[in-house]
């Protein structure tokens, strides 16, 4: 059960998502405070696995169908070109028909293409199969996050975000981690396979976890929004308090990407668009070569790049949750500005000297990813905290495409690269551009949005 009182007595601002607001601020039960971070943060682990797997089992892949570079890099980004879309397309459907619907079937699609990827053929059936399971994997991670951020109390919002961030990245880790046993053991197919676990969770999803109220107050749904917050434990929970006296009340309009470039949010667009793009191709390009540019372009084992890889992703799961304790206290700026300063510093030394001595190369090289991945962890809250709720969803898919756009990019130019025979200096340098440009709009063009209300955006 919850504590405080009736949502009309406790309410902080005018309206009914500000009634809203207020009910869920108020709510001390574990079915709001614990669940729900955990249950879809476990979830969405399984997205960042089968975003990540391919790199993993792209050296594998290399030697056992004869892969070019070019090659490679093109398999790598038919995943994120398909999460491009699935990032606009189903944050776009989240607005019109509910952040849980899609959500599901989002899971539902990935954990069955992943059984799919696992039984391919060859190259080209892969490469097909990434696309279309890219889709679902673009589109979960968006609708999860604005579902997440909706129902989160104002004053920990940052750290219950953080919690099911963290778990959710930490499937990069744990493909990381299983790779180095998985691959050498099973075979490249069961990292591919093990991306459907999901599916097994998803009555309990089902069972535990309602639709945002926020949404459905939006939407005219005042009834299933008070049965939504009595889910989470807010016994309290008044219909008639959420109903609103304003005529359009009514069924959410389905709203265009385009309505995030109106005047009214352009400018804000701009900068977020940009934050996303610089940081992800230098974030995603780090993650997704690395393995294959310590094996091809240093010549270390493939065991040894696996080892380097998973020791970052050891590291990351320390920075994560110490992000998550400090996020509502110290600020998204700061923490955004300190690791991209750090990773321009890293990045650009490597560009410009590239080090051969692998003592000095790959400490250079995990200080510029974890760095560079402190502005992406951030970026996820900010970039809730900056829209209102009736654009929310369509915010995050864009940034989320935007990203996966970034994603699909960067394999197709590193791979072109190294193609070339030209320095992989070159790509570290690119990188630490990108950082450079995201540190310079995070010290310029944003503000800070710790601790804000969503329904005072």
């Amino acid at each position: 059960m919850s504590g405080g009182a009736p949502i009309d007595a406790v309410r902080t601002g005018s309206g009914p998502e500000a009634a809203v607001g207020a009910a869920l601020d108020s709510i001390t039960s574990a079915r709001l405070r614990i669940v729900p971070p955990l249950l879809l943060g476990f979830v969405m682990l399984f997205d960042s696995w089968d975003s990540i797997a391919i790199a993993y089992v792209m050296p594998s892949l290399t030697r056992e169908w004869g892969l070019t570079p070019v090659a490679a890099g093109s398999l790598i980004s038919a995943g994120y070109a398909g999460q491009f879309v699935g990032a606009i397309l189903l944050g776009s459907l989240a607005e019109r028909f509910g952040r849980m619907p899609v959500f599901l079937v989002s899971v539902v699609w990935m954990g069955l293409l992943a059984i799919f990827c696992a039984l391919t053929p060859g190259y080209g059936a892969l490469f097909a199969l990434r696309i279309v399971q890219g889709v679902a994997i673009g589109g979960a991670l968006p609708v999860s996050i604005t579902y997440i951020n909706e129902i989160a109390p104002s004053a920990t919002r940052g750290r219950y975000f953080g919690i099911f961030q963290f778990i959710t990245m930490a499937g990069y880790a744990a493909a990381s981690f299983s790779s180095t046993v998985v691959i050498p053991h099973l075979g490249w197919r069961w990292l591919f396979a093990f991306g459907a676990i999901p599916l097994l969770i998803l009555p309990v999803v089902m069972l535990l976890l309602p639709e945002s109220p926020r949404w459905l107050v939006r939407s005219g749904r005042a009834d299933d929004a008070a049965k939504a917050l009595r889910k989470f434990g807010y016994a309290a929970a008044d219909p008639q308090a959420l109903r609103s006296s304003e005529p359009s009340a009514g069924p959410a309009p389905r709203l265009p990407a385009t309505i995030l470039f109106a005047p009214e949010f352009r400018r804000r667009t701009t900068v977020v668009m940009l934050l996303w793009f610089f940081t992800s191709f230098a974030s995603f390009g780090l993650t997704t070569w690395l393995p294959s540019i310590y094996v091809s372009v240093f010549h270390i084992p493939v065991a040894t790049a696996l080892r380097y890889s998973a020791t970052a992703s050891l590291l990351f799961l320390v920075l994560a949750p110490t992000i998550a304790l400090v996020i509502d206290s110290v600020g998204r700026r700061p923490l955004a500005i300190g690791g991209s300063l750090i990773a321009t510093v890293a990045l650009l030394t490597l560009g410009f000297t590239l080090p051969k001595d692998v003592a000095i190369l790959v400490p250079l090289v995990i200080a510029g990813q974890l760095s560079i991945f402190t502005g992406s962890i951030v970026l996820w809250p900010y970039t809730a905290e900056t829209y209102p709720t009736h654009v929310r969803a369509v915010a995050l898919g864009l940034s989320s495409s935007l990203a996966r756009g970034a994603s699909t990019l960067t394999p197709v130019v590193v791979g072109a690269i190294l193609a070339s025979g030209a320095s992989v200096a070159i790509v570290f340098g690119i990188f630490g551009l990108c950082a450079a440009g995201a540190l310079i709009l995070w010290v310029t063009a944003t503000r800070e949005t710790a601790r804000m209300r969503l329904d005072a955006i």
